[in-house]
C-alpha cells in the first residue's frame, strides 16, 4: 500500500497595528506600533515595511519606512506628518488593517483682560502654508470649579498669513464669578484641508477633563 505524506499547513502570520494618538496637532509626533506572529507566536526579527497614503487617500499605499520587530515581535515607528494618513504595516506572509491618523491644525488659546469684567478670548492657528481654514471657532466660557462651560461666542477665522490663522471673540464675566473663570474652544473640520476628523462635531457644552 502507498501511503501518502499529507502536505505540511503553512504558517498564519498576523501582524496588528495601533496608531497612538490617534489624533494629534500639526508639527506633533504619531507612533504606530504593533506585534508580528505566526501562528500566534511573536516572530522576533521580522523586516516589517510601514505603507501609508495621504489625504485624501486616492493612491496606492507606498513604504514609508521600514524596521526590524524586536525579541518579543515588536515593532515601533515614528511619524510627523502634516496632513492626515492612513497606514499599515507589511511583513512577510501578513499586513495589518489599515488605520487613520488624524493631524490637526496646532492651536493656541488665550486671553486678554479688556476690563474686570470683560475678556478678549483668541484662538491661534498654525497649518502648512498651502491649507487654508474656514470654519469659526467656537468659545466657551464657565466658572473655576465647575467641570463644564456653555458657549458663549463664535468667532470668524481671520487670515493672518500663509499658514496662520487667528480667532476672536469678546464676552463678559458675570459678577457673581469674581474674576474667576475657564474658557475652552472648539472648531470644525474644513473641507478638503485634509486636517482632523471629519466626523468630529463642536459640543454645546464643553466638558474639562
Amino acid at each position: 500500500m502507498l501511503l501518502l505524506a499529507a502536505p505540511a499547513a503553512s504558517a498564519a502570520t498576523t501582524v496588528s497595528i495601533r496608531v497612538s494618538p490617534p489624533e494629534t496637532q500639526f508639527g506633533s509626533t504619531t507612533r504606530i506600533t504593533g506585534t508580528v506572529a505566526v501562528d500566534g507566536v511573536p516572530a522576533a526579527g521580522r523586516p516589517v515595511s510601514l505603507e501609508g497614503r495621504r489625504y485624501p487617500y486616492k493612491d496606492d499605499f507606498a513604504p514609508v519606512v521600514t524596521g526590524t520587530t524586536g525579541p518579543d515581535g515588536r515593532y515601533t515607528f515614528k511619524q510627523t506628518r502634516d496632513r492626515n494618513w492612513q497606514f499599515r504595516v507589511v511583513a512577510a506572509g501578513g499586513t495589518s488593517k489599515r488605520l487613520r491618523a488624524y493631524v490637526f491644525p496646532d492651536t493656541t488659546l488665550t486671553f486678554k483682560a479688556r476690563n474686570a469684567r470683560v475678556i478678549r478670548l483668541i484662538q491661534r492657528y498654525r497649518v502648512p502654508k498651502r491649507v487654508r481654514l474656514d470654519q469659526p471657532t467656537i468659545f466657551y466660557l464657565g466658572k473655576r470649579g465647575r467641570t463644564t462651560a456653555p458657549r458663549v461666542a463664535t468667532g470668524e477665522l481671520e487670515r493672518v498669513r500663509a499658514g496662520r490663522y487667528t480667532s476672536t471673540a469678546l464676552v463678559r464675566i458675570p459678577a457673581a464669578w469674581d474674576g474667576k473663570f475657564r474658557y475652552a474652544s472648539c472648531f470644525r473640520y474644513t473641507g478638503d484641508s485634509g486636517m482632523g476628523n471629519p466626523r468630529a462635531s463642536c459640543p454645546r457644552k464643553f466638558r474639562f477633563r
